[in-house]
């Protein structure tokens, strides 16, 4: 007996039935990034919003895509610098669309109906972003230079592919260190070391509950102005309120989980991170460059990880997210390569503006191997970080 086709089908935006009984479906691995309660957390102001697709085979829903639509822009750059910025309303997907086993097996087929559903409804200032495509992975496989899709849209890679480190638990924390390197374990005794032997005292406190979000924001946003991701690369923590709101809405569903370093009373690092089914995100992370010497951020790290193997919540994975560190590449046990993707709408300007964009890229990567044949890199890096 034949099995009959599946069919994407937009669901309305108050609509949440459908997600919900994927997110009860034990057969089912969801991610953070795929479970609609996490992304409605993002969701704040009227300009931002979620578009749901469930994917329907007699009469059930069998595969799930949920897109953050919010304001963005296509960026012209030159070796870090913005050009031009093309104002555009972006459907990000943070993490694969979620499939069913019970769904038909043409997973290339259900993905190219997905993305045709949503480009009929794309403005001329609209496009699609792929935060998460994994190397060798059916949606990758889908974007490749023959794609069908390729007709109604400039598919390309924003920036370039990096690694995405993971620790897998295999046992307690000694465990996890046997699995390091000889000189990383070192590194890791002194850093330690070095540390308790500058402070007269110290304390990690976890913050879990939605009652202790106001105590961590005091603590963490004492401490974000003066990091590096907050002064250099317009991260870190900034609206409290907006901040208040989502960590409150995922501690009462049990997934916040974030600590703050003390030293001599004083807050110095933090980790913003959420534990779902088993695995920690290592989200928003930042120290007091003071401290820098002392390596406050790794120290940290040893701190948080004997927590987590420790609890009676089972953790089996770490996940350092989705950018890339020496640091991480030693503390981690396991890696995947992924890019992020674009899928914008052809017409006239967007045309000209994707032709712009990978001419600039061109030019870009002829100057930065330039710099790194003369080592000039750190310099421009330098001026880089002067402009901004």
């Amino acid at each position: 007996m034949s099995i009959p086709p599946a069919t994407w089908k937009k669901q309305a935006q108050d609509n949440s039935r459908n997600n919900a009984s994927a997110a009860d479906n034990s057969e089912l691995e969801i991610s953070l990034e795929q479970d609609q309660r996490w992304l409605a957390s993002l969701v704040h102001g009227d300009d931002k919003y979620l578009d749901q697709f469930v994917l329907e085979q007699r009469g059930k829903p069998v595969g799930w895509a949920t897109f953050f639509v919010h304001p963005s822009a296509l960026r012209v750059t030159l070796n870090g610098w913005t050009l031009y910025s093309h104002r555009i309303r972006r459907y990000t997907l943070f993490a694969p669309p979620l499939l069913d086993n019970r769904a038909e097996p043409d997973q290339l087929q259900n993905l190219q109906n997905l993305f045709m559903l949503v480009h009929s409804q794309l403005g001329k200032n609209e496009a699609i972003f792929l935060q998460s495509v994994t190397d060798g992975s059916a949606l990758a496989q889908l974007l490749t230079e023959n794609s069908p899709l390729r007709e109604q849209f400039h598919i390309f890679e924003y920036g370039k592919r990096y690694t995405h480190r993971f620790i897998d638990f295999t046992g307690d924390y000694d465990q996890y260190l046997k699995q390091l390197g000889s000189s990383t374990r070192n590194d890791l005794k002194r850093t330690r070391k070095r540390f308790l032997a500058a402070v007269n005292s110290h304390q990690t406190v976890c913050y879990r509950s939605a009652d202790q979000i106001n105590d961590f924001l005091d603590a963490a946003m004492a401490i974000s102005p003066r990091t590096y991701q907050y002064t250099r690369l317009g991260g870190g923590l900034r609206n409290r309120q907006q901040l208040a709101r989502q960590y409150g809405i995922t501690a009462r569903h049990g997934w916040f989980r974030s600590y703050v370093l003390f030293a001599d009373q004083q807050p110095i690092a933090f980790q913003v991170g959420h534990l779902y089914n088993g695995c920690y995100h290592a989200q928003e992370i930042g120290y007091d460059p003071v401290w820098a010497k002392l390596q406050v951020g790794i120290f940290l790290h040893t701190e948080i990880l004997p927590d987590l193997i420790d609890s009676d919540e089972k953790v089996k994975r770490f996940d350092f997210g989705n950018d890339d560190s020496l640091h991480k590449k030693r503390l981690s046990t396991t890696a995947i390569i992924q890019s992020y993707v674009y899928l914008v709408p052809r017409n006239g300007r967007n045309n000209l503006t994707v032709k712009i964009m990978r001419t600039f890229d061109q030019i870009s990567e002829t100057i930065g191997r330039l710099l790194e044949k003369y080592n000039l890199r750190k310099y421009a890096d330098k001026l880089l970080c002067s402009k901004n």
